[in-house]
């Protein structure tokens, strides 16, 4: 996941770069969404939980939920 994650930020970055206005929007949600279920994915694999980690879990799954209509 780590090494997907890096190619795949840096893809959706490039073409951030070369993207038209009217593309913007959509790869930028897309790059926060990805982002997003990446840092959840790594957060997941911690060898425990505090309250503190499990909030960070529910925030980034949340800011996926919000953003992942952008990949349909």
């Amino acid at each position: 996941m780590k090494a997907l994650g890096r190619v795949v930020v840096a893809v959706l970055a490039a073409t951030l770069l070369n993207s038209l206005a009217i593309q913007t929007i959509p790869f930028t949600a897309a790059l926060l969404s990805f982002l997003n279920i990446a840092y959840f994915h790594h957060v997941v694999h911690y060898g425990y939980h505090t309250e503190a980690t499990i909030e960070y879990m529910m925030k980034y799954l949340e800011e996926f939920h919000c953003q992942k209509d952008v990949f349909s």
